[in-house]
């Protein structure tokens, strides 16, 4: 009886402190020393800049204490990389709130940089001023490109972005067929993007960076170069993924954009088409940019702050091995590559490609790894020792192989090669061991960027921007991670089926370097593409979606 009554009491008391002490709290903020101002409507970024859309009309400043109204007129300044822009806004003074409006005429610009400064002579009624002028930096939303067509005259926009894709992974006519293939249901959308590109006013130059073709995907026991399948060496197996009816309206819009007069269509190999020739792909694409800087790997620099590649070269399982087995460059993840595309075939919807089919030891535990856990989620029946890798010449490979021969054909050298391997592959900064390369198999690839292009003490040089394919997780990610960064890792994500992956599909990056655009940040924004109802894109029903948004 007596706890019963006790508790609610203890109860009532508590419940009574905290709100006491709630008030007591917020009355000495109110009476602070220090005069402090926010903008209460905008999102504060990164501790760093407050995030605001281009179609706003006015911006709300909230300060700490009622404001002497008399002493705002002309001490709150407006002003962006072009100086003071003070004849376009109109001041309002509300007790403690001051509204900066906007003038009818007067419009913000897209991925730019403004500044709200709030002078000393703005002061309190109880007297109280900033000890030094407060600088309150903002930066409005990038719009993606094209989606201005409607509001702004089509020809006032200039060409400032840059488009990345990655990762579509495109394969022959036997790979849909047999339903092993990583790409199909997302061609209509892919090429609905590419239209958008095309048809737009904005894009500068479109950046394929890796794995348009997919040679790695062919079930081991398909062999890759099959004389009735029409094709008998690497330059036929290209030509028949262009050829496969699946992908034959998205390479003829390619193929429009190489030849569009002002568009770029840019190429930087990746790991799954690392034997595609520059000669080959022009005969395909014809005026496409190759931008490859060594055998099976390449890189682009749409300007000297920001590099982009496939991002297999930082990573152990996946990078060409030109020394490991002189005369081939294909690594140890085709292998695997081709034990997962069986059980893709044989046993369809076990495993998504998100998931960990790599490992972080050595390299023998790190294959072990690999394949049996590959097995085990298919529930594979495979003997390593029975010559069942079908090749054809592929990478001037004969065969057949067994997995173990190829586990212990590769277990002789390529770890002590790494250091020569990494030379040989143009890496900015090597890395001492194996492990850490074996990680970025495993990893979304931003320890690599910090590594070879972010971090002064490790990179030889470093960029502000730093975007990489490969790992098919879309990312955008400041370095360091806290509100003081001084570059940014993007990852462009996929376009595989979403029954491949875990993550997200159908993802990309749109990049405008100031540079381009005349503004003083670069700012890169990562999309998706989604079919949606009255989605307003002129090009049809898909629109982009963003998911993120980071500038520098």
């Amino acid at each position: 009886m007596r706890t019963k009554q006790i508790i609610p009491l203890i109860l009532v008391m508590l419940f009574s402190g905290i709100v006491m002490d709630s008030c007591k709290k917020a009355e000495q903020e109110y009476t602070s020393t220090n005069m402090e101002v926010t903008l209460p409507k905008l999102k504060l970024k990164h501790d760093l800049y407050y995030s605001i859309s281009s179609f706003d009309r006015s911006i709300e400043m909230d300060f700490n204490e009622t404001l002497d109204s008399n002493s705002v007129t002309g001490n709150v300044h407006f002003s962006d990389i072009s100086g003071s822009l003070d004849g376009f806004i109109e001041i309002q003074v509300f007790g403690r709130k001051v509204m900066v409006v906007f003038d009818p005429g007067f419009a913000l610009k897209d991925g730019w940089q403004y500044f709200l400064t709030v002078s000393t002579g703005v002061t309190t009624a109880s007297g109280k001023h900033f000890q030094a002028d407060k600088k309150l930096e903002l930066r409005t939303v990038a719009v993606h490109p094209d989606m201005s067509v409607g509001i702004v005259p089509k020809d006032s926009v200039p060409r400032t972005a840059v488009a990345v894709i990655s990762d579509i992974h495109l394969g022959d006519a036997r790979a849909n067929t047999l339903k092993y293939c990583w790409f199909g249901d997302n061609n209509t959308a892919l090429l609905d993007l590419l239209d958008f590109i095309e048809s737009g006013n904005e894009v500068k130059q479109v950046v394929i960076l890796g794995d348009l073709f997919d040679e790695w995907i062919v079930p081991y026991t398909i062999n890759p170069f099959d004389s009735q399948s029409g094709i008998t060496n690497g330059k036929e197996y290209f030509h028949a993924v262009a050829d496969n009816p699946v992908n034959q309206l998205i390479i003829a819009k390619l193929q429009d954009i190489a030849s569009h007069q002002e568009i770029d269509l840019i190429y930087v190999h990746g790991n799954h088409d690392m034997l595609l020739t520059n000669e080959v792909l022009q005969e395909i694409i014809p005026g496409i940019i190759w931008k490859g800087d060594n055998i099976g790997l390449g890189i682009y620099f749409p300007v000297p702050e920001i590099v982009l590649e496939h991002g297999h070269r930082y990573d152990f399982f996946n990078c060409p091995q030109p020394l490991t087995n002189p005369g081939h460059i294909l690594p140890p993840g085709y292998f695997i590559s081709r034990l997962y595309a069986q059980g893709t075939m044989d046993h369809p919807g076990n495993l998504k490609s998100g998931e960990d089919i790599s490992g972080s030891f050595e390299f023998k535990t790190a294959w072990d790894i690999a394949y049996l856990h590959t097995i085990l989620q298919y529930k594979m029946v495979v003997n390593p020792y029975a010559m069942n890798i079908l090749m054809g010449g592929i990478d001037n490979y004969p065969g057949p192989y067994s997995f173990h021969g190829i586990k212990e054909m590769y277990a002789t050298n390529i770890e002590d090669l790494w250091g020569q391997t990494q030379v040989q592959n143009l890496v900015p900064y090597p890395m001492a061991c194996c492990f850490h390369a074996i990680w970025n198999g495993h990893s979304d690839l931003y320890t690599a960027a910090e590594m070879e292009y972010l971090d002064p003490a490790t990179a030889p040089k470093t960029y502000k921007i730093v975007g990489f394919g490969h790992t098919h997780e879309p990312l955008l990610q400041v370095y360091p991670k806290s509100s003081v960064y001084s570059g940014i890792y993007a990852n462009s994500g996929s376009w595989i089926d979403a029954s491949q992956t875990s993550y997200d599909v159908r993802t990309y990056l749109i990049i405008t370097p100031g540079a381009w655009s005349g503004s003083a940040i670069d700012v890169v924004s990562l999309y998706q593409y989604n079919l949606e109802t009255n989605s307003g894109n002129p090009a049809g029903g898909y629109a982009p979606k963003l998911l993120a948004e980071e500038s520098i």
